[in-house]
């Protein structure tokens, strides 16, 4: 028996449908109400990876990129409303495909539909002026009537036309009272207003770049487009927002009188908004209605793409949302049709339908949402979109547009019986990882590292007291084994926290901390003054364990990896060796200062150095081709051999010391080493400081390698717990601190070994 899928609407999402039936021999039609399959009504499109895989998958993606001709790879600029340059995002569309294996590429629409209808074998399946006027269920398959009387039979009907759905009408009538929320489409709100438009390209437009202007109460997103031409868009703010069928249709008329009003705004700082419309090939006003409709399907009808989920095409997501929602629907078809090869029943119909509603529906949200925060910042509609606009998102720079789309385009579908063919890439989908991604326990992580943190800097300022019988068994152990004059307590201090420091340095300076590293310097700064250097450990341990573990943002800028472990001597070794040789009171301020010393030390010399070593960057242009460098440096992995110098060192420092430690005192005191040492007690230390520091240093390597890295599906659970009872095995051993260490070198190999 043939399973037939009838796709209303020659969509992306229904072509790109039709492509994947297509490969595995599943029937389908497919009904255009308009009688051209690829008319041009001026809009463009942007693929990122997460879509463009799965056009690999079919066979069209080399077709799409060729469509683009010599504008794959494109500078990104954010612009001020005079036009002028205040942000720049280095090699944009080249850093997406580094990281992920595809590029960001912009063509028209109606390239991308021919590119789709041109790729199937059974053209003479799509129909044009086929618009569809009713849908009815019946027993076992569903009918479609065409407005010129054609009636159409399959075991699904999948409605992919639009935000307007005929599909989704039919639905509503067809379900009972309450299985739909009532008037739904009352919800759907515009608060934007969008004239988008191709013109041909103005003589002042630079080739090859896209750049957003911004302005309070409206912006531009203006790129280069094949054949000497422009996609542009002028996003407006609407007065107020409206709903439903309260938003009107516009005409021509109002679009002219919204042109007028525009002309002279700066685009770029030689060109205005009348240079390019006045070299317009299509333009079109619309408003931009953004939702998420609460249920797809009933029965053998279900809704995808637009018609299910209308995302603002400032986020470049809606063709993207479109083909995942085609390729669940295949996934959870073929999945199906192996258990039931005769046909599906209502039931097992269903089913399937709630694959795609389950592994869409939270995605589609996070892209509505991610719209509404692009246009507030973009059109700057608050005081927090304008600090964003103007602060926050020239100072993430590329990395920041790199970090948001790695985590959206990761977890993204594929065809799963379809072989992708191979390219390079930095980050795998979460479907090539070696093990699925456990989210649901990431905030739970974090919320429980929050409360040992807390307990154990109060423990290390001497704010929290052990119990009695506890506290004086440690001191038993620590009088019987230790001189309280030793010096050995207060070496291993020092070698302990340069190493931490150097560890720090390194994970402060990864291009995934940019903005957090100087929070960090100033909580630090807080809490060594108020809670002591005894509460540093712990805090020290808790930021590590947060700190960037993600593959795209692991790169360390190779001239900042280069003065780690100078700035470590010199900023915190050498002050430390004069305030205990001298034990006076500005030496031991001056030592118990140099970690913060070092942090911004390492921050601040970062922006002066020029990659290649030979010079300091002394003007605008020549910051600026060190930043495009370091940029395309994070894909080189030559800072792998400075931070493996950093950690090996810190291993091999720390385990040393440990050892004599063990030597001396054995492996449990060793651990609470401190007890009531006079030279540390002098130098303002806590008697908990070490103690407090190995329950750190446990958390911290437990949660920054085997549960961390587990949880982000990076290793799999067997190798979590290798590496967790490894961790436990070395703690007494070579020490916290060469524990620590060790598990920075485990996970530094685990993060740089994708994507070789």
């Amino acid at each position: 028996m043939s399973f037939r899928v009838v796709i209303v609407g020659g969509s992306v999402a229904g072509l790109a449908l039709a492509n994947m039936l297509e490969k595995f021999n599943i029937d389908y039609v497919v009904l255009e109400a308009y009688p051209d399959i690829a008319p041009q009504v001026g809009a463009s499109i942007g693929l990122l990876p997460n879509g463009l895989r799965i056009l690999d998958q079919l066979g069209c993606y080399d077709a799409y990129r060729a469509k683009a001709e010599d504008q794959v790879y494109q500078h990104a600029y954010l612009r001020e409303p005079t036009g002028k340059a205040y942000g720049y995002q280095h090699d944009l569309m080249a850093m997406w495909e580094k990281m992920l294996g595809y590029p960001m590429i912009f063509i028209d629409r109606q390239m991308l539909i021919q590119v789709l209808y041109s790729n199937l074998n059974h053209r003479e399946r799509v129909l044009t002026s086929k618009r569809v006027i009713s849908v009815d269920i019946l027993e076992a398959s569903a009918q479609v009537t065409t407005k010129d009387g054609q009636v159409f039979s399959g075991d699904i009907v999948v409605g992919a036309d639009g935000i307007h759905s005929t599909v989704r009408k039919e639905m509503w009538r067809h379900a009972p009272p309450g299985y739909f929320p009532h008037d739904e489409y009352s919800r759907v709100p515009a608060s934007t207003l969008c004239i988008f438009g191709i013109s041909h390209r103005p003589d002042a437009y630079p080739g090859a770049s896209q750049h957003n202007t911004l302005s309070e109460g409206h912006s531009y997103f203006v790129m280069a487009a094949p054949g000497n031409r422009v996609y542009w868009f002028l996003f407006m703010e609407l007065k107020e927002t409206l709903y439903g069928e309260n938003i009107p249709r516009y005409t021509k008329d109002d679009e002219a009188e919204i042109v007028k009003q525009h002309f002279d705004d700066y685009i770029l700082d030689n060109m205005t908004f009348k240079d390019l419309y006045d070299k317009r090939i299509v333009t079109t006003l619309a408003p931009l209605q953004t939702y998420v409709f609460e249920k797809w399907h009933y029965k053998r009808l279900v809704t995808i793409g637009d018609s299910a989920h209308k995302v603002d095409p400032v986020t470049g997501q809606g063709g993207n949302g479109a083909i995942e929602s085609g390729a669940l629907l295949v996934n959870a078809l073929l999945r199906k049709l192996d258990t039931s090869p005769n046909g599906l029943n209502e039931k097992q119909v269903e089913e399937v339908f709630a694959e795609i509603h389950t592994g869409r529906f939270n995605r589609a949200q996070d892209v509505v949402q991610q719209g509404y925060w692009l246009q507030n910042a973009f059109t700057q509609r608050s005081t927090m979109g304008k600090l964003i606009a103007q602060y926050f998102m020239p100072a993430l720079g590329s990395y920041g547009v790199l970090y948001r789309g790695v985590e959206f385009c990761s977890p993204a579908t594929s065809l799963s019986r379809l072989e992708t063919p191979r390219r390079p890439r930095a980050v795998p989908f979460e479907d090539e990882l070696p093990a699925k991604p456990v989210k649901s326990l990431n905030q739970l992580s974090k919320l429980a590292s929050i409360a040992i943190t807390m307990c154990l800097c109060a423990l290390g300022a001497d704010l929290l007291h052990l119990p009695k019988r506890l506290d004086l068994a440690i001191d038993a152990l620590c009088s019987m084994k230790i001189s309280t004059a030793s010096l050995l307590p207060v070496i291993t201090f020092v070698v302990k926290i340069a190493s931490l420091l150097a560890m720090a340095l390194v994970e402060s300076n990864r291009v995934g901390n940019k903005l957090t590293s100087w929070v960090l310097i100033a909580i630090f700064a807080i809490v060594n003054n108020f809670l002591g250097p005894g509460a540093l450990g712990p805090l020290a341990a808790l930021f590590a364990h947060w700190s960037c573990g993600l593959i795209v943002g692991r790169h360390v800028p190779v001239e900042a990896a280069r003065m780690i472990l100078p700035i470590v001597i010199i900023g915190y070794i050498l002050p430390a060796t004069i305030a205990i040789s001298r034990m006076d009171s500005t030496s031991i301020m001056i030592w118990k200062n140099a970690p913060i010393i070092c942090f911004m030390l390492a921050r601040s010399l970062l922006p002066l150095s020029n990659p290649s070593g030979s010079h300091i960057a002394d003007d605008e242009k020549l910051k600026l081709d060190i930043e495009r460098e370091r940029t395309r440096n994070m894909f080189t992995k030559a800072d792998l051999p400075y931070i493996r110098l950093v950690h090996y060192s810190a291993f091999l420092m720390s385990a040393a010391t440990q050892l004599i430690n063990v030597y001396h005192h054995g492996s449990l005191i060793s651990l609470i080493l401190a007890g009531k040492n006079a030279r540390l007690a002098l130098l303002g230390f806590s008697r908990y400081d070490d103690l407090a520091f190995t329950l750190s240093s446990l958390m911290l390597a437990l949660g920054a390698a085997p549960l961390s890295l587990r949880l982000r599906g990076y290793i799999t659970t067997s190798q979590s717990f290798a590496s967790a009872l490894l961790i436990c095995l070395g703690l007494p051993i070579v020490g916290p601190t060469a524990t620590i260490a060790g598990m920075a070198i485990y996970r530094e190999s685990v993060l740089a070994g994708f994507g070789q």
